[in-house]
């Protein structure tokens, strides 16, 4: 995704016109212990990759989606309402 997904032009327009990015790195690195626990509080999950959308408010997640997801189907997720 970070590689293919996010550079294309659409997914690449709607990342930086209406999101500020920030990734736990669950697979390894000094606060990977913490990073764990952080991803099980938010979404519940311990699947990776793991997409969220956070309220910048509340902090609360807004919507979220497991795994590689094919442009269009990202763009939606990015687009889409707050479940």
């Amino acid at each position: 995704m970070e590689e293919k997904i996010f550079p294309r032009p659409a997914v690449a327009a709607e990342l930086t016109k209406n999101f500020i990015e920030a990734r736990l790195h669950t697979d390894g690195g000094p606060a990977v212990d913490r990073n764990k626990q952080l991803q099980q509080e938010m979404t519940r999950s311990v699947a990776n990759p793991i997409y969220v959308v956070v309220d910048p408010k509340t902090g609360k997640p807004l919507r979220k989606k497991a795994g590689l997801i094919p442009e269009d189907k990202f763009l939606v997720f990015l687009r889409g309402p707050i479940n």
